[in-house]
């Protein structure tokens, strides 16, 4: 075997060794398509909806009718089936992947005949990365023509939701990216099939929790103020922190004071501000989170070469 054919070879063995789950995720993503399509067209038959949905503005729409309930279920089953992808790419990779082959003793067999451990993972991931990039991209393309095009509901508005969030921009490609990495990281650090699985599936969940955590870090924020009499002003977007503003500038936990001048007067209370992301802000936090991602997704996948070198030596 010449050494033109391995990276060619290898791909059609991953492939055909893993043809059940590829199957099920071009089901998963046709399925998952063909409802996306039903919200944007037939879906909304019969719907008395008002008001423009598109996710990067403050505007909102409502619907009602007969079968609004039915649209908001099958929307927000959509949502939720592709926000779990990242955890369960970050499974298949641990467990399936990686970590069943490394537990039966199959890797290594595969790496004393002419395939070496660099190459063998290299094909081990670059095949379902490319399913994972090809799917969720065109998921979150339908996602967004339902969101920016379609009639639809009110929770349409990102900064509703981080479930929304997660679908409507290029995380939504990423995030299976990392959770791949990790998987095969697991597999690597713990080379069974089904702690590699477990821990992998904790691992994801804990990133992207704290991805979540941290998003409105990423990005600067925006401040609305009012004074005394005008108090709260109305801030349309992710709400970070609101609170009373003193005489000195200083923010401060509001009092609670409401209408009570003495109060105010006695905390030094001169009005009240509100801090977030406006709903303009989507695309700069999408942008800078997917950067991200992307870049701890380059470290765990060179921590999983690393670590295969090690056991390869």
């Amino acid at each position: 075997m010449s050494a033109t054919t391995i990276p060619l070879g290898l791909p059609r063995t991953v492939l055909r060794l893993h043809r059940v789950a590829a199957w099920l995720w071009i089901a998963f993503v046709a399925v998952t398509g063909a409802l996306l399509l039903w919200l944007w067209g037939p879906g909304t038959a019969g719907l008395d909806i008002t008001g423009h949905c598109n996710p990067a503005t403050a505007n909102g729409c409502t619907a009602k009718g007969a079968t609004a309930d039915a649209y908001h279920y099958v929307l927000t089953l959509t949502d939720t089936l592709v926000t779990l992808v990242p955890v369960a790419a970050s499974v298949f990779a641990g467990g399936l992947l990686i970590g069943r082959e490394l537990g039966s003793g199959t890797a290594q067999l595969a790496w004393t005949q002419s395939v070496s451990p660099v190459r063998w993972l290299a094909a081990k991931l670059a095949l379902p990365a490319a399913f994972l990039v090809v799917g969720t991209t065109i998921l979150m393309l339908l996602r967004r023509l339902v969101a920016s095009e379609a009639p639809g509901l009110s929770d349409h508005r990102w900064y509703g939701s981080t479930q929304l969030y997660n679908v409507l921009g290029p995380t939504t490609v990423a995030l299976p990216l990392l959770g791949l990495a990790i998987g095969a990281m697991v597999a690597l650090l713990t080379r069974r099939t089904l702690p590699a699985a477990g821990y992998s599936l904790i691992a994801t969940a804990v990133v992207v929790g704290a991805l979540d955590a941290v998003r409105d870090r990423l990005w600067p924020t925006v401040t609305v103020t009012g004074d005394v009499n005008e108090s709260y002003q109305y801030f349309a977007g992710s709400l970070v922190s609101e609170g009373a503003v003193t005489a000195s500038g200083a923010r401060v936990s509001d009092p609670l004071c409401v209408d009570d001048r003495a109060c105010l007067t006695a905390h030094n209370v001169t009005g009240f501000y509100r801090e977030g992301h406006p709903p303009s802000h989507f695309w700069p936090l999408q942008l800078v989170e997917t950067t991200l991602v992307l870049a701890l997704t380059a470290a765990a996948t060179a921590t999983a070469f690393w670590l295969l070198r090690r056991r390869a030596r």
